[in-house]
Protein backbone atom coordinates (compact mmCIF):
# COMPACT_ATOMS: atom_id res chain seq x y z
CA UNK A 1 0.00 0.00 0.00
CA UNK A 2 1.58 3.26 -0.96
CA UNK A 3 0.58 5.97 1.80
CA UNK A 4 1.84 9.71 1.32
CA UNK A 5 0.51 11.51 4.46
CA UNK A 6 -1.49 11.10 7.55
CA UNK A 7 -4.89 12.02 6.01
CA UNK A 8 -7.65 8.98 6.03
CA UNK A 9 -7.17 9.16 2.14
CA UNK A 10 -3.84 9.52 1.25
CA UNK A 11 -3.38 6.21 0.25
CA UNK A 12 -4.15 4.44 -2.96
CA UNK A 13 -6.55 1.50 -1.51
CA UNK A 14 -9.07 4.88 -0.80
CA UNK A 15 -8.27 5.50 -4.39
CA UNK A 16 -9.12 2.38 -6.33
CA UNK A 17 -12.21 2.06 -3.40
CA UNK A 18 -14.03 5.58 -4.07
CA UNK A 19 -13.51 4.52 -8.25
CA UNK A 20 -15.15 0.89 -7.97
CA UNK A 21 -17.47 2.21 -5.37
CA UNK A 22 -18.54 5.54 -7.40
CA UNK A 23 -18.87 3.08 -10.89
CA UNK A 24 -21.54 0.98 -9.21
CA UNK A 25 -23.26 3.55 -7.83
CA UNK A 26 -22.95 5.30 -11.37
CA UNK A 27 -24.14 2.25 -13.05
CA UNK A 28 -27.36 2.41 -10.99
CA UNK A 29 -26.57 -0.17 -8.22
CA UNK A 30 -28.57 0.71 -5.04
CA UNK A 31 -26.20 1.39 -1.84
CA UNK A 32 -26.59 -1.68 -0.77
CA UNK A 33 -25.51 -3.52 -3.43
CA UNK A 34 -22.76 -1.61 -4.24
CA UNK A 35 -21.26 -1.35 -0.31
CA UNK A 36 -21.88 -5.25 -0.69
CA UNK A 37 -19.46 -6.19 -3.95
CA UNK A 38 -16.92 -3.31 -2.87
CA UNK A 39 -16.72 -5.17 1.01
CA UNK A 40 -16.42 -8.63 -0.85
CA UNK A 41 -13.64 -8.02 -3.01
CA UNK A 42 -11.41 -5.94 -1.52
CA UNK A 43 -11.45 -8.23 1.42
CA UNK A 44 -10.43 -10.79 -0.57
CA UNK A 45 -7.13 -8.74 -1.76
CA UNK A 46 -5.96 -7.09 1.15
CA UNK A 47 -3.48 -7.64 3.81
CA UNK A 48 -4.75 -6.69 7.58
CA UNK A 49 -2.78 -3.16 7.40
CA UNK A 50 -4.27 -3.24 4.04
CA UNK A 51 -8.01 -3.74 5.11
CA UNK A 52 -7.81 -1.05 7.93
CA UNK A 53 -6.82 1.58 5.87
CA UNK A 54 -9.80 0.43 3.87
CA UNK A 55 -12.71 0.31 5.96
CA UNK A 56 -11.46 3.87 7.22
CA UNK A 57 -11.19 5.19 3.62
CA UNK A 58 -14.60 3.67 2.66
CA UNK A 59 -16.38 4.88 5.96
CA UNK A 60 -15.26 8.69 5.08
CA UNK A 61 -16.22 8.15 1.04
CA UNK A 62 -19.72 6.84 2.13
CA UNK A 63 -20.01 9.85 4.32
CA UNK A 64 -19.51 12.39 2.01
CA UNK A 65 -21.62 11.14 -0.54
CA UNK A 66 -24.73 10.66 1.57
CA UNK A 67 -24.51 6.90 1.98
CA UNK A 68 -22.84 5.41 5.17
CA UNK A 69 -23.65 1.79 5.55
CA UNK A 70 -23.86 1.13 8.78
CA UNK A 71 -22.16 -2.10 8.87
CA UNK A 72 -18.92 0.04 7.26
CA UNK A 73 -19.29 3.00 9.74
CA UNK A 74 -19.59 0.28 12.89
CA UNK A 75 -16.33 -1.16 11.54
CA UNK A 76 -14.26 1.79 10.84
CA UNK A 77 -15.70 3.45 14.84
CA UNK A 78 -14.36 -0.42 15.78
CA UNK A 79 -10.78 0.47 14.49
CA UNK A 80 -10.70 3.73 16.08
CA UNK A 81 -11.45 2.74 19.08
CA UNK A 82 -9.26 -0.14 19.78
CA UNK A 83 -6.30 1.57 17.79
CA UNK A 84 -4.96 -0.68 15.50
CA UNK A 85 -4.71 1.74 12.88
CA UNK A 86 -1.64 3.83 14.90
CA UNK A 87 1.02 0.44 14.97
CA UNK A 88 1.97 1.38 11.48
CA UNK A 89 2.79 4.72 12.82
CA UNK A 90 4.80 3.67 15.78
CA UNK A 91 8.01 4.38 14.25
CA UNK A 92 7.29 8.11 13.90
CA UNK A 93 5.65 9.58 17.00
CA UNK A 94 4.98 12.37 15.11
CA UNK A 95 3.64 11.10 12.74
CA UNK A 96 1.15 8.81 15.07
CA UNK A 97 0.01 12.01 17.25
CA UNK A 98 -1.48 13.31 13.79
CA UNK A 99 -3.09 10.34 13.14
CA UNK A 100 -4.74 9.67 16.31
CA UNK A 101 -6.30 13.06 15.61
CA UNK A 102 -7.16 12.39 12.14
CA UNK A 103 -8.91 9.33 12.93
CA UNK A 104 -10.76 10.99 16.48
CA UNK A 105 -11.78 14.02 13.88
CA UNK A 106 -13.17 11.03 11.60
CA UNK A 107 -14.80 9.13 14.26
CA UNK A 108 -16.32 12.63 15.30
CA UNK A 109 -17.54 13.07 11.55
CA UNK A 110 -18.75 9.66 10.87
CA UNK A 111 -21.27 10.24 14.36
CA UNK A 112 -22.39 13.60 12.97
CA UNK A 113 -25.27 14.18 10.21
CA UNK A 114 -24.67 13.46 6.61
CA UNK A 115 -24.59 15.55 3.45
CA UNK A 116 -27.88 14.63 1.62
CA UNK A 117 -27.27 11.94 -0.82
CA UNK A 118 -26.90 12.98 -4.54
CA UNK A 119 -27.16 11.52 -7.55
CA UNK A 120 -23.56 9.57 -8.39
CA UNK A 121 -23.24 10.28 -12.82
CA UNK A 122 -22.54 7.41 -15.04
CA UNK A 123 -18.68 7.61 -15.96
CA UNK A 124 -17.57 8.39 -19.27
CA UNK A 125 -15.10 5.70 -20.66
CA UNK A 126 -13.04 6.60 -23.05
CA UNK A 127 -13.30 4.41 -26.61
CA UNK A 128 -11.66 4.96 -30.32
CA UNK A 129 -12.50 3.56 -33.79
CA UNK A 130 -8.83 3.98 -34.39
CA UNK A 131 -6.15 0.73 -34.20
CA UNK A 132 -3.19 0.38 -34.38
CA UNK A 133 -0.89 1.12 -37.74
CA UNK A 134 -4.08 3.39 -38.68
CA UNK A 135 -3.09 7.13 -40.39
CA UNK A 136 -5.20 9.78 -39.77
CA UNK A 137 -5.40 13.05 -40.82
CA UNK A 138 -6.32 15.95 -38.33
CA UNK A 139 -7.20 19.40 -39.67
CA UNK A 140 -5.83 22.46 -38.14
CA UNK A 141 -7.70 25.53 -37.12
CA UNK A 142 -5.79 27.13 -39.70
CA UNK A 143 -7.60 24.38 -42.34
CA UNK A 144 -4.38 22.69 -43.19
CA UNK A 145 -4.22 19.00 -42.16
CA UNK A 146 -1.46 17.24 -40.47
CA UNK A 147 -0.78 13.62 -40.53
CA UNK A 148 -0.86 11.33 -37.45
CA UNK A 149 -0.51 7.29 -36.98
CA UNK A 150 -1.48 5.27 -34.47
CA UNK A 151 1.55 3.39 -32.63
CA UNK A 152 -0.88 1.07 -30.29
CA UNK A 153 -4.41 1.57 -28.86
CA UNK A 154 -4.11 2.08 -24.81
CA UNK A 155 -6.10 0.08 -23.07
CA UNK A 156 -6.58 0.97 -19.06
CA UNK A 157 -7.83 -1.09 -16.47
CA UNK A 158 -10.72 1.38 -15.87
CA UNK A 159 -11.73 -0.01 -19.71
CA UNK A 160 -11.32 3.76 -21.36
CA UNK A 161 -9.13 3.22 -24.38
CA UNK A 162 -7.66 5.85 -26.55
CA UNK A 163 -4.87 6.02 -29.27
CA UNK A 164 -0.80 6.36 -28.61
CA UNK A 165 0.29 8.96 -31.75
CA UNK A 166 3.67 9.69 -33.81
CA UNK A 167 3.68 12.92 -35.11
CA UNK A 168 4.76 13.05 -38.82
CA UNK A 169 6.62 16.41 -40.19
CA UNK A 170 4.21 17.50 -42.74
CA UNK A 171 1.00 19.91 -43.21
CA UNK A 172 -0.76 20.67 -45.97
CA UNK A 173 -4.05 20.86 -48.14
CA UNK A 174 -3.68 17.87 -50.37
CA UNK A 175 -3.34 14.45 -48.49
CA UNK A 176 -0.18 12.04 -48.76
CA UNK A 177 -0.43 8.71 -50.69
CA UNK A 178 0.13 5.85 -48.01
CA UNK A 179 3.75 5.15 -49.50
CA UNK A 180 4.34 9.45 -49.01
CA UNK A 181 2.83 8.51 -45.28
CA UNK A 182 5.44 5.83 -44.99
CA UNK A 183 7.89 7.71 -45.49
CA UNK A 184 7.37 11.10 -43.63
CA UNK A 185 9.98 12.03 -41.21
CA UNK A 186 8.43 12.47 -37.82
CA UNK A 187 7.95 15.89 -36.40
CA UNK A 188 10.19 16.79 -32.65
CA UNK A 189 8.72 17.75 -29.75
CA UNK A 190 10.20 21.23 -29.14
CA UNK A 191 10.79 22.40 -25.42
CA UNK A 192 10.90 26.47 -24.13
CA UNK A 193 14.84 25.81 -24.39
CA UNK A 194 14.83 24.61 -27.75
CA UNK A 195 15.86 21.13 -27.01
CA UNK A 196 14.13 18.81 -29.51
CA UNK A 197 13.02 15.27 -29.03
CA UNK A 198 10.89 13.02 -30.63
CA UNK A 199 7.81 11.63 -28.71
CA UNK A 200 4.65 9.82 -28.98
CA UNK A 201 1.79 11.48 -27.89
CA UNK A 202 -1.01 10.16 -26.35
CA UNK A 203 -4.86 11.71 -26.39
CA UNK A 204 -8.24 10.77 -24.82
CA UNK A 205 -11.51 12.81 -24.78
CA UNK A 206 -12.08 14.69 -21.91
CA UNK A 207 -15.91 13.63 -22.14
CA UNK A 208 -18.59 13.07 -24.54
CA UNK A 209 -17.83 16.80 -25.86
CA UNK A 210 -14.76 16.33 -26.56
CA UNK A 211 -15.33 14.99 -30.21
CA UNK A 212 -12.55 15.88 -33.00
CA UNK A 213 -15.00 13.55 -34.76
CA UNK A 214 -15.15 15.93 -37.80
CA UNK A 215 -11.60 16.84 -37.68
CA UNK A 216 -9.79 13.35 -38.39
CA UNK A 217 -10.18 10.87 -40.87
CA UNK A 218 -8.63 7.79 -41.60
CA UNK A 219 -6.50 7.82 -45.03
CA UNK A 220 -3.93 4.73 -44.49
CA UNK A 221 -4.26 1.42 -42.81
CA UNK A 222 -1.00 -0.26 -42.03
CA UNK A 223 1.65 2.00 -42.12
CA UNK A 224 4.93 1.94 -40.60
CA UNK A 225 5.54 2.78 -37.34
CA UNK A 226 8.82 4.61 -36.33
CA UNK A 227 8.49 4.66 -32.59
CA UNK A 228 9.17 2.06 -29.83
CA UNK A 229 5.72 1.56 -27.91
CA UNK A 230 7.63 1.33 -25.04
CA UNK A 231 8.88 4.97 -24.79
CA UNK A 232 7.41 7.61 -22.41
CA UNK A 233 4.92 9.87 -23.93
CA UNK A 234 2.95 13.33 -23.05
CA UNK A 235 -0.74 12.65 -22.29
CA UNK A 236 -3.35 15.14 -23.21
CA UNK A 237 -7.50 15.81 -23.97
CA UNK A 238 -8.35 16.22 -27.07
CA UNK A 239 -9.15 19.76 -26.43
CA UNK A 240 -5.54 20.66 -25.08
CA UNK A 241 -4.42 19.05 -29.04
CA UNK A 242 -4.01 22.12 -30.85
CA UNK A 243 -2.76 24.47 -28.01
CA UNK A 244 -0.13 21.79 -27.41
CA UNK A 245 0.80 21.52 -31.59
CA UNK A 246 1.09 25.03 -31.49
CA UNK A 247 3.26 25.53 -28.20
CA UNK A 248 5.66 22.32 -28.98
CA UNK A 249 5.32 21.43 -32.92
CA UNK A 250 4.95 24.67 -34.39
CA UNK A 251 2.33 23.42 -35.91
CA UNK A 252 -1.12 25.80 -36.50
Amino acid sequence: MSTWGVAVLSNDIAGDVSFRYKDLLGESYSNEEASKIVIEEFQTELDDEEITAFWLSFALIQWKLGRLHEKVKDKAIEIIDNGVDLERWEEDPKLMKKREAVLLKLKEQLNSPQPQARKVPKRFVADTFLKAGDAICYELLSGDYIILKVIRIIEQWTGDKYPLFEICDWKGKDIPSKKQIDELELKKWTWDNGKQELKALAIFPAGKRDNPIKRLKVVAEGVSIVLDMESSYPLLTWKEFDDNLKKFYHFE
